[in-house]
């Protein structure tokens, strides 16, 4: 029955001294001596909120996707510390869900379509996908270079592609929310604004176009 406090005592213990130093390095080398992977996910939905926030950065640096799901859930947390903590570690979990070869061709490619080069980015994303094609960021990503080339249903497809394969993709939900609002269905965008907004309810950009659209489906019969 002792156990179980001094556990927890030292993962509150490692993630104040990250609160007061910043180096993430010690904390997760604090964590990975004497945490599991699967106790810091139980911890994350059944901890106090300290535990829940420390869970959350640890599962970022020491996780892997088997956290993504965990982590996609806190995002709603009634915390907004574990919303914060949860919403790095999933991203940065979701961009690093392959292979290290994988991850550094996305990367790439990403550094690309930041330049503009949207269009060139299309095939090498097709192939990325071919060679690694659960790795759900790298659909997003060709849905968002979709988008920028104005290819709309391929766009819509590359969406869904994503969050089959990733639910809690919150950022995939405004994008199909946008291809809908482009097709003209301001109803089926509502929906999926609606979606992004219960996964990640701090996304702002994302709670101010649900408002509008919603207004607009008063008028919208479809």
């Amino acid at each position: 029955m002792t156990a179980i406090p001094l556990r927890i005592t030292r993962l509150t213990a490692a993630y104040r001294r990250f609160l007061d130093d910043q180096h993430a390095p010690n904390f997760a080398a604090d964590v990975a001596s004497s945490y599991q992977t699967t106790t810091l996910i139980s911890l994350l939905r059944r901890g106090d909120v300290h535990h829940r926030r420390a869970s959350a950065l640890a599962l970022g640096l020491l996780g892997d996707r088997r956290c993504i799901e965990p982590l996609g859930r806190a995002l709603s947390d009634p915390d907004r510390g574990v919303r914060i903590a949860s919403d790095d570690s999933f991203r940065g979990l979701i961009h690093r869900d392959a292979a290290p070869v994988h991850h550094q061709k996305l990367l790439q490619l990403m550094h690309l379509s930041d330049g503009g080069d949207h269009a060139a980015v299309i095939s090498p994303l097709l192939i990325l996908i071919d060679q690694a094609p659960m790795y759900a960021e790298a659909h997003h990503q060709l849905a968002t270079a979709f988008m920028e080339v104005e290819q709309i249903n391929e766009a819509e497809l590359a969406y869904r592609a994503c969050l089959w394969r990733c639910r809690y993709h919150y950022l995939a939900w405004q994008g199909l929310s946008r291809c809908f609002l482009i097709s003209g269905n301001t109803k089926r965008a509502a929906e999926a604004l609606r979606r992004c907004v219960e996964i990640a309810p701090d996304h702002e950009s994302a709670r101010l176009q649900w408002s509008l659209i919603q207004r607009r489906t008063l008028d919208d019969p479809r």
